[in-house]
């Protein structure tokens, strides 16, 4: 009985000593974790949505990190990148739908065909919001003014301009001079003559490749006119709803299916996309209509093969306005009931939108800087100097009038869809510009309503 007594006592004492020493240690480590932990809590986590691959992922992502080893590091805000697949809405659509704040991102890049899904969507913080706060780094004023434009909604900002670019037209210097002819056409009527004669006298398989989707619609139309004319009604969807083709009241979409005929007639012309860039750059095509955003691209693909150029697409009226639309995305910002992941996506906003970080576009992208101070930065001048070509994106948008804007189409798919196949058919011929403008007109007449029936206007 002594004996259990004496081993239980030793036991306890034993017990009692290994506690002590553990609460003693742990009275001296617990400063050091609180620590650690308060300094954790302090980084405010951003997460963020891209649709950014290949060359322009890496760029991203190299912003993304320059961000979180400055502004970030200093602010206490770290920046993840996600990347979404093009358009990158899927996952926030079954997220807004059930509200699951926990599976959104707080900034997410968008195109402007994705701006109808969230501009009613009460998580959504609106640049212009945030800018009236005051203390911005970027003001409305500082954007080209049809790239702030394209993403306001009654004259508000929805979402910040992010990469932007626009169409140019692309041709090979030597096959236009092989040709005789000192300069790109300025006119679809100009490029239609001209198609043959680049075939005729060149190497070229043909005079010019583009397929025309629904962008690249809205490119011919929104130029036309002496300041520009609507593709959508209420002002492109920016003042309400589009619900119907403005381009069909006021009858630049005949004017531009008629017009187009006259390319389809030339024979010489390649109406389906395959590999552009390459045979671009392999001399099968002597002009082809694509996004400034291929600039590097052709550049590398062409290398010394031939002189090439870019300049603004051709107009189908003498004396309409040129230029472009904006094409591209914005950033946009969501309040998953945390204002300091608000505040904190907001930061990341302003520097991915800041002079600097715009520039980088130019030095390795067909980009176009959003900010026009931009412009004055070395980063710019340097890269325009290196290749004037750089400049033309820049020339061509801020040159273009304020109403040219990136229309906000409901059903994009669809539409889009529907206009690349009408316009394939028609430059088969099994159409002829009747036909083809009552496919066009009629077809998306009916997809507006079939999406409301759906979706009514609140």
């Amino acid at each position: 009985m002594k004996k259990t007594r004496r081993i239980t006592s030793v036991i306890l004492s034993t017990c009692m000593a290994l506690s002590m020493t553990a609460c003693g240690s742990k009275t001296q480590q617990e400063p050091s974790g609180q620590s650690q932990t308060a300094a954790a809590q302090e980084v405010t986590e951003i997460t963020f949505w891209h649709s950014m691959d290949t060359s322009y992922g890496e760029i991203l992502n190299a912003q993304i990190d320059k961000f979180n080893e400055t502004t970030g590091k200093e602010k206490k805000i770290k920046v993840v990148p996600v990347f979404q697949n093009y358009p990158g809405t899927d996952a926030l659509t079954a997220a807004m739908s059930s509200d699951d704040t926990a599976n959104m991102p707080d900034v997410i890049q968008l195109y402007s065909e994705s701006v109808s899904l969230v501009r009613d969507y009460e998580r959504l913080v609106w640049a212009e919001d945030m800018i009236n706060k005051g203390n911005s780094s970027v003001a409305k004023t500082d954007i080209i003014p049809n790239v702030r434009k394209s993403f306001e909604i009654d004259g508000r900002l929805i979402g910040m301009p992010y990469n932007i670019a626009c169409y140019l037209l692309y041709y090979n210097q030597n096959q236009l001079k092989e040709a005789g002819y000192a300069e790109p056409p300025k006119t679809v009527q100009e490029m239609a003559e001209m198609l043959p004669v680049l075939v005729e006298k060149t190497d070229a398989d043909f005079g010019l490749n583009v397929r025309i989707n629904m962008n690249e619609l809205i490119n011919f139309i929104g130029t036309q006119g002496s300041s520009g004319t609507l593709f959508g009604n209420n002002d492109n969807g920016h003042s309400g709803y589009m619900t119907e083709l403005e381009c069909i009241q006021n009858g630049s979409l005949k004017a531009f299916i008629e017009e187009w005929g006259k390319v389809i007639d030339s024979g010489c012309y390649k109406a389906v996309r395959d590999s552009i860039n390459e045979e671009f750059a392999a001399g099968l095509h002597s002009m082809v209509i694509m996004s400034s955003s291929r600039l590097k691209t052709i550049e590398n693909l062409v290398g010394d093969g031939f002189e090439w150029g870019v300049s603004a697409v051709p107009v189908i009226n003498a004396g309409d306005a040129a230029g472009s639309y904006p094409t591209g995305s914005g950033l946009f910002v969501l309040n998953r009931d945390n204002e300091e992941k608000v505040n904190g996506a907001w930061e990341f906003v302003q520097y991915m939108s800041s002079p600097e970080i715009q520039a980088q576009w130019v030095e390795t992208t067909g980009y176009v800087p959003v900010n026009m101070k931009a412009f004055e930065t070395d980063i710019f001048k340097n890269a325009v100097a290196d290749n004037p070509k750089q400049s033309v994106p820049y020339e061509v948008l801020v040159n273009t009038p304020e109403k040219v804007t990136s229309p906000f189409v409901p059903n994009y798919k669809e539409i889009d869809t529907l206009i690349k196949d009408t316009m394939i058919s028609y430059a088969n011929k099994e159409l002829d510009a009747d036909g083809t403008y009552a496919a066009v007109a009629e077809g998306v007449k009916k997809i507006f309503e079939d999406y409301y029936r759906a979706n009514p206007v609140k």
